[in-house]
């Protein structure tokens, strides 16, 4: 009786450690799948990282296409220190007095206030000329002769310039022009009438660039 129950007692001890045991080996298994690492997503990642990098690699279609060809030339002839120069002088316009002139290298155009404009040489700023301008329909051409003349006579003595000083001014209506020297310094200033616009000119000039004849042949390009 005793070995039997002892042999039913190990058939039955023995069936728990096979049951263990399978069980053991059945969740080492399944561990060891959820450890190991899924090979499709890393395959698939360099394919979007390459599409990512060509897509940064492929240039912008942002380059502007506005056409920035040249302002119309001409040529501007001038006499500077006694020497004859013809140089190639570029369209600019005025932003707040809308009128058009041919600008030499070397000279920078921009609004002083309202109705004054500055053509300034970039050498020297202290040489420059002062335009206005205004439409003949709204001044009277004798008017603004006489306010030059009132700010020249400030200035100092004038003495009027000759015509061949003012040769350059071509097919103009009405034109005067002063002059005030100083031992190595100038002002001039000239009014001319010409196709309905009256042109107010205030230089200031020196010996050293003697710049005046190159900025009255640009003044003399003045036009609506």
């Amino acid at each position: 009786m005793q070995k039997k129950l002892f042999s039913l007692l190990a058939l039955l001890l023995t069936a728990v450690l096979f049951v263990g045991c399978n069980t053991t080996d059945k969740s080492e298994s399944s561990g060891a799948q959820n450890n190991e690492p899924s090979n499709t997503s890393n395959e698939q990642k360099p394919s979007e990282d390459n599409t990512a990098g060509e897509a940064q690699e492929t240039p912008s279609s942002n380059d502007s296409n506005t056409d920035t060809s040249s302002s119309p030339q001409q040529e501007v002839k001038y006499v500077q220190k006694g020497v004859d120069k013809t140089e190639k002088a570029s369209e600019s316009k005025s932003v707040e007095q809308g009128y058009k002139m041919q600008q030499l290298p070397g000279f920078t155009l921009t609004q002083e206030e309202p109705g004054k404009d500055m053509l300034v040489s970039n050498e020297n700023d202290e040489v420059f000329m002062r335009i206005e301008t205004v439409d003949a329909s709204q001044a009277n051409f004798n008017d603004v002769k006489t306010s030059l003349q009132d700010h020249m006579n400030a200035v100092g003595e004038t003495v009027a310039l000759t015509s061949e000083e003012l040769s350059a001014f071509k097919n103009v209506t009405n034109i005067e022009g002063y002059v005030v020297d100083f031992d190595t310094e100038k002002v001039v200033g000239v009014v001319f009438e010409k196709d309905g616009l009256i042109t107010k000119l205030i230089i200031h000039d020196n010996d050293e660039l003697d710049l005046t004849d190159a900025m009255l042949n640009m003044a003399a390009t003045i036009s609506k």
